[in-house]
């Protein structure tokens, strides 16, 4: 056996127990408890309770007696807790209550204490109320030093838990709160409260779905797991309590990280828990539940695969809790969606129906387990048509429904699987009946407070639907607009930014149904509105978090300096653990409180929000935004003027149809890059695309503008805002070729990702500054040599003083350096996108990238033009098209009000042309886009039977 601390003191006890010695006997049995607890060798428990045993055989009627028994109750209740053996239970209770009345003051409020203790186990194997309502009151009736307010708090949580009473929840907290300010770091039981604390808190999060109570427990979690000794014997249980918190974290914020370091804590715990031990099954279901969570965040089917096998070794080892099962349910039902294969399915309903069979109706587990056999049944009538799945499905569902407590999680969740069983049934029966149930039921899950900000998000989507489906436009625009309003929570910047691209990808789409809608219901402006809070969100949290705060200085200058610290430590970031990702979720929690602060005060209301309409009008001065908005509602181009918005129906332009252009456009660019015979081919799918742009897109807009000839004098100007797939087309460059009418030939074009943006690009748009810096790199590591980058460099820099950092002297450090001293930026070298994780295109520089990331963190003052003669700087990624996250925009966020860049990969030395020729034009005295526009006309003339040569260069700001 390994040495431990105790044995020592136990063999010199043992000896003296053999001499008769009964203060001998009771302390060589609490040592061995205490071994036991080190090491969990079930010998020293039951040597224990001999010795106990022995010892009160020797003193039946001395006082020694009642202390006596009060040990050999703490040992029995460690013996239950290990073997799991009620009737240890009730002869602990029955000791106390023989001990009690006969010891002094202070044994008698220890004893009193541990009978508490025990009722609280009691109530935890029998889940009897009663029983927890006895520790109650027996702890309310104890001095209220700390280690009783720890039972008492201990008891009120279990209360809750047994009984639904929120009141309890509460009341836990506040004893709890109290016994663990009462008590001093070093108290022995200090961690233990801590501990419980956090447990407490992190269920009161649960309920209430409010992150600021879910972060302070994780902090008291993490605050335990830290102060714990690696010996302590609570350690193990620390774990599994901050991993719960972290995998909640994970399924309410969409934080991955938290997630993954949940089930990593929980692997430790496993790994150190010998799968004979009655812990070890408790320990297994929380690693499931975290694996589970994990599972659906990423899709992991060798994970899921593991999870399985795990869940059906745990529930042939007959535990009576329902947890197995109900996890094992949940991991086949997730296989099942994965890989169609029906015996997962199978599997799934005999697991809840197991629970529902055997749990009392109205229980936690018997809801879960209704509910989440109608959501199988759901499944199985997806999959296979059968009317019988989707009838039982409604029932079983609608039960869970009305089985859940008003105002629990599980209710919500309930409801908006109920949605989606009725909306089948009502696709079935078109009875207008089952339509509005199904609506009533995605309403009330969308505003559950306690759900997931996702879960809220798709319900009232899916509530918008069923007003669409109705034609209530009206109802069914204020329903789109409660589903946009939740997009900030969905994405907070607490996120690691992989993580916010994920969620928004789940909404692809959200805001073009959600403005469509509004254009059914004749509200245009709303339509608009809609599309500003429903695009470019990521961006549009950057825009946000650089408002101006001077005019806050003036009348709250505290307030201001903390707006302004709290927000610069929020810059967009990657994955943050522990205590890292600890502070960044605080961090948000306290940018929302101080913002809550700063918009009571009179004036700043709208602190930090989206512009107002009018202010999105104004921004249009220059010339009039299109807003092209695409939805399997209606499809519209929205032109935003001051005076208003003008709405063109757009009748041949269909989610599917962009849809199909843009794939054949990706297929075709890919084939213009390989010589032969199928690079004909593509450029003609290329002209046949631009057609297509310019039949239903772009002749009806300009027709509208009334840019209809080539003009003589003056070209009018257009910025366009295509929404979804849309903006992955070239429509400046649509048209007719090579005789027809084009866009070219009409106006000249801008983009901008959102009016927002537009609005910010023209606030700092300032003309002095002439300043350049040539970013050049011919030969970077690993990439392809670029052979014309010096001479578009020395060409550039011939027409306009510049700086070079051309070769090893083009660091990421030292183009950081030269972008916050120079007014404009030009780059000749490699560029990437990434469709993955969009956020990680990037500028290849001589010692690495300089990523979407990297630069959008960048907050520039003084900055006019940034240049991107490179490939792909304004390629979005279809997954996410309505975030723009590019190189374009991230230079935009930085603080270049006017930028140049590429939709896909371009030709060496046609790049060049076009560049020397923007540069020459702008010597000239043209303005940016207007010398973008006739390099590009140009560069046509040169190549009019090879679009992919000229039509990738596009501009992009004020």
């Amino acid at each position: 056996m390994t040495p431990t601390p105790f044995d020592s003191e136990i063999e010199r006890n043992r000896r003296l127990a053999a001499e008769g010695s009964v203060n001998a006997m009771s302390d060589l049995a609490m040592s061995l408890r205490d071994r036991h607890r080190y090491t969990n060798d079930p010998a020293d428990l039951s040597e224990a309770i001999g010795q106990l045993r022995a010892a009160l055989d020797y003193v039946p009627d001395h006082p020694i007696r009642h202390a006596l028994r009060v040990n050999l109750s703490a040992v029995l209740l460690d013996h239950f807790q290990y073997a799991g053996d009620v009737s240890a239970i009730h002869e602990a209770i029955a000791g106390c209550d023989e001990a009690i009345p006969l010891l002094d003051e202070e044994s008698r409020r220890v004893a009193a204490t541990m009978r508490a203790e025990a009722l609280i186990l009691l109530a935890e194997h029998t889940r009897d109320p009663v029983y927890a309502a006895e520790a109650v009151e027996s702890a309310s009736r104890l001095p209220r030093l700390p280690a009783v307010l720890f039972v008492l708090g201990r008891a009120q949580y279990l209360r809750y838990g047994l009984t639904g009473d929120h009141t309890a929840l509460a009341e836990a907290a506040r004893v709890l709160e109290d016994s663990v300010r009462e008590s001093s770091a070093d108290d022995p039981g200090y961690l233990l409260r801590l501990n419980q604390l956090g447990d407490v808190l992190q269920r009161s999060a649960e309920h209430t779905g409010d992150e600021s109570v879910r972060q302070t427990a994780i902090r008291y979690l993490r605050a335990a797991v830290e102060g714990a000794p690696s010996t302590s014997g609570s350690l193990l249980d620390f774990k599994v309590d901050l991993a719960a918190a972290l995998r909640d974290r994970g399924r309410h914020t969409g934080d991955l990280g938290a997630a993954r370091e949940g089930v990593g804590l929980l692997r430790e715990v496993l790994a150190a828990t010998p799968a004979d031990t009655r812990s070890w099954g408790n320990r297994c279901e929380n690693y499931l539940i975290a694996v589970h969570g994990l599972i659906e965040q990423t899709g992991d089917i060798e994970l899921l695969d593991q999870a399985v096998e795990m869940g059906r070794a745990a529930h042939g080892r007959g535990s009576n809790d329902a947890t197995i099962p109900l996890l094992l349910g949940l991991l086949h039902h997730d296989r099942f969606l994965h890989t169609r294969l029906q015996s997962d399915l199978a599997q799934a309903v005999t697991a809840f129906s197991e629970v529902v069979e055997a749990v009392p109706y109205g229980e936690d587990d018997h809801v879960s387990a209704l509910g989440n056999l109608g959501r199988v049944w759901f499944s199985e009538y997806r999959f296979t048509g059968d009317p019988e799945a989707l009838r039982r499905s409604v029932t079983a569902l609608g039960s869970a429904v009305r089985a859940s407590a008003p105002d629990s999680p599980k209710r919500g969740a309930a409801e908006i699987n109920y949605g989606d069983a009725l909306y089948a049934q009502y696709e079935v029966s078109q009875d207008p009946g089952v339509l509005a149930a199904a609506g009533h039921a995605f309403r009330a899950a969308a505003r559950h407070g306690g759900l997931q900000p996702m879960v809220r998000i798709k319900a009232a989507r899916a509530w918008a639907g069923t007003e669409a489906e109705a034609g209530h436009w009206r109802r069914a625009r204020d329903a789109y607009a409660y589903a946009v309003g939740l997009l900030p929570r969905v994405a907070p910047r607490r996120l690691a930014r992989l993580d916010q691209q994920r969620a928004l990808e789940e909404l692809d789409g959200l805001a073009a149904d959600a403005a469509a809608s509004a254009v059914m219901a004749n509200d245009p402006e709303t339509a608009v509105r809609l599309l500003e809070l429903g695009r470019g969100v990521l961006g549009g949290q950057v825009l946000e978090s650089r408002s101006d705060l001077s005019r806050l200085s003036a009348v709250a200058p505290e307030l201001a300096e903390q707006l302004a610290y709290t927000v610069e430590r929020l810059t967009p970031s990657g994955h943050l653990l522990g205590t890292a990702a600890d502070d960044r979720h605080d961090l948000d929690i306290r940018l929302g409180r101080l913002l809550d602060e700063a918009r009571g005060l009179p004036g700043f209301e709208d602190l930090f929000a989206p512009p107002a309409l009018a202010d999105l009008l104004a921004s249009t001065v220059g010339g009039p935004v299109v807003l092209i908005n695409v939805s399997g509602f209606r499809s519209d181009a929205l032109i935003v003027e001051p005076s208003g918005v003008t709405v063109v129906e757009l009748p041949g332009v269909t989610p599917d149809s962009v849809a199909e252009q843009a794939a054949a456009f990706r297929a075709a660019l890919h084939a213009a890059t390989r010589p032969g015979a199928g690079e004909t081919e593509a450029q003609t799918t290329v002209t046949e695309v631009l057609g297509w742009l310019w039949d239903f897109v772009a002749e009806p807009v300009l027709k509208r503008l009334g840019y209809t000839i080539e003009p003589s004098g003056a070209w009018p100007r257009v910025w366009w805002s295509p929404v979804g797939q849309l903006a992955l087309l070239p429509l400046h460059a649509a048209g007719r070729f090579p005789d027809g009418p084009t866009v070219l030939d009409r106006a000249v074009s801008a983009y901008t990702p959102t009016l927002r943006a537009l609005r910010r690009a023209r606030d700092r748009y300032v003309r002095a500054g002439e300043d350049l810096v040539i970013v050049a790199i011919g030969d970077a590591p690993g990439a392809t040599t670029l052979r014309g980058t010096e001479r578009e460099a020395s060409r550039i820099a011939a027409l306009t003083p510049a700086t070079r950092l051309a070769g090893s002297q083009a660091t990421v450090d030292a183009v950081r350096a030269a972008l916050a001293s120079h007014a404009s930026a030009h780059f000749a070298c490699h560029a990437a996108s990434d469709p993955d994780d969009p956020s990680a295109g990037h500028l290849l520089l001589h010692d690495g990238p300089l990523s979407v990331l990297d630069v959008s963190a960048l907050d520039l003052s003084g900055v006019r033009l940034a240049v991107l003669s490179a490939c792909e700087t304004s390629l979005g990624t279809h997954r996410i098209p309505d975030e723009s996250l590019h190189l374009m925009s991230a230079f935009q966020l930085a603080g270049y009000p006017q930028v140049v860049g590429t939709l896909w990969q371009v030709n060496d030395h046609v790049a060049r042309l076009v560049a020397v020729d923007l540069h020459q034009g702008i010597a000239g005295g043209e303005d940016v886009a207007t010398a973008l526009h006739h390099a590009v006309r140009r560069c046509r003339e040169r190549f009019p039977k090879t679009p992919t040569l000229w039509a990738a260069h596009l501009y992009s700001g004020q």
